[in-house]
């Protein structure tokens, strides 16, 4: 099937594209469950040999989906210790309106995110913010969706606050042995994110009103025993912090530091065996191990770098209008694939293109930076988006009714402020 060649993409490359255009006609306009879904396409990938039988079963080995539901059960001890409770007490508040708890939630999650993992900051706010939706009177699933778009603007903010950003970093100094500052992208992420929660504030009648598949099938009884403030309170939170701390130092990977503290949850019984294994949703991690196959084939196809390469064919020598197709291209692939494989893809086109044109390479790899970090349009362009996809009861197209206009609102002040703070000359 290599062989044949249709406009620089070869025909395993359009069967992926098919595939990937069929699951979201498929997730948009019928009610076939979503887990389902991804299964056929995984299927479709397979039987095509696009995918051989490892690569199209990797998905349910991957370290992200692993981690995700690890990750379940830590904040499983969190919730039936108190943690969760006492967060929501002392941190979040009462605010008076809905338009307050938006401001009230994603400023501080996305100044956590600035230093911690996106991921980690998520998992353990998810059952924070339904606690406190409730308490509040408003939809949990009208807060989930602000909570994952703040951890994932927050992380923008330092090379350390997401991967792809150290990965261009550090392709960056392979390339010239010099090295972009901790504080770079600081400006450009804060302004972005400013932006980000006063657009989520003017579209927060895009956010559904959905309830959530724990809603619908708790009992009266669950209804939750209120966790009581105790020695095992402080035991979880001591396990979480050095979750934390493990993985912010180095010490540990975060999957490491998360296998350690989920144990550490089981052995000090801040959660049983049984709520443990209630706690894990296998339904998104389903999903999720049907998008990292789906984000293979995809870059194993070549379609991601095809792209990128037709639009630096159409541009020509035009700095902002490369910088702005780029940006453009670089986050609807992201959609699709890891925000750290988008960067890794990206930047030697985008890298070669700025020398080319003669450009100083800087504004469009912190351009670069921004875009590959939003994903706003589809559950599966992020962990953070999958792990209260659930949660938040969300249908596939409540993303893409709020995150595409996002999208392009972001774009535009990724633009305007590298431009401002990097003039391209």
């Amino acid at each position: 099937m290599d062989n044949i060649v249709f406009w620089g993409l070869g025909l395993p490359g359009w069967i992926t594209i098919a595939t990937v255009l069929t699951l979201f006609l498929v997730l948009l306009f019928t009610k076939l469950k979503e887990e389902v879904a991804f299964l056929g396409a995984m299927a479709v990938l397979g039987i095509c040999g696009i995918l051989d039988q490892k690569e199209d079963l990797a998905g349910f080995s991957s370290e992200s989906v692993v981690l995700v539901g690890v990750l379940f059960i830590v904040v499983a001890g969190l919730i039936h210790t108190g943690v969760i409770r006492w967060i929501m007490e002392h941190f979040l508040g009462t605010p008076k309106n809905y338009p307050a708890a938006i401001v009230r939630l994603m400023a501080p999650v996305a100044t956590l995110s600035t230093i911690l993992s996106n991921t980690t900051v998520v998992a353990l706010f998810v059952q924070i913010v339904k606690d406190w939706a409730k308490k509040l009177g408003i939809a949990p699933s009208k807060l989930l969706i602000p909570l994952s778009y703040a951890a994932g603007m927050g992380g923008i903010c330092t090379i350390i606050g997401t991967p792809p950003n150290m990965i261009i970093a550090g392709l960056y100094a392979q390339n010239t042995s010099q090295h972009i500052g901790f504080f770079a992208p600081t400006i450009p992420g804060l302004f972005c994110l400013v932006v980000g929660i006063l657009a989520t504030l003017a579209m927060r009648r895009l956010l559904p009103v959905r309830e959530s598949r724990e809603d619908g099938t708790e009992n009266n009884a669950v209804q939750e025993k209120v966790p009581q403030i105790g020695v095992k309170t402080v035991v979880s939170a001591l396990i979480m912090l050095a979750m934390i701390l493990l993985s912010s130092l180095k010490v540990m990977s975060l999957l490491q530091s998360a296998v350690v503290a989920a144990a550490a949850m089981l052995i000090f019984r801040c959660c049983t065996p049984d709520q443990a294994m209630k706690s894990i949703d296998w339904n998104v991690l389903m999903i999720f191990a049907g998008s990292v196959v789906i984000g293979t084939a995809i870059q194993k196809t070549g379609v991601a770098e095809a792209l990128a390469n037709g639009v630096m064919h159409l541009c020509g020598a035009k700095p902002l209008l490369v910088m702005i197709m780029m940006s453009l291209t670089a986050t609807f692939v992201t959609e699709f694939i890891s925000n750290t494989a988008a960067g890794a893809i990206f930047f030697p086109i985008v890298y070669h293109a700025a020398v080319t044109m003669g450009c100083d390479p800087m504004p469009f790899l912190i351009s670069l930076m921004i875009a590959v970090s939003s994903s706003f349009a589809t559950p599966i362009g992020s962990t953070t988006h999958l792990l209260v996809y659930g949660p938040g009861g969300y249908k596939f197209s409540d993303f893409m009714r709020i995150g595409i206009p996002m999208n392009l609102i972001i774009l535009a002040a990724n633009i305007l402020i590298v431009n401002l703070v990097y003039p391209l000359g």
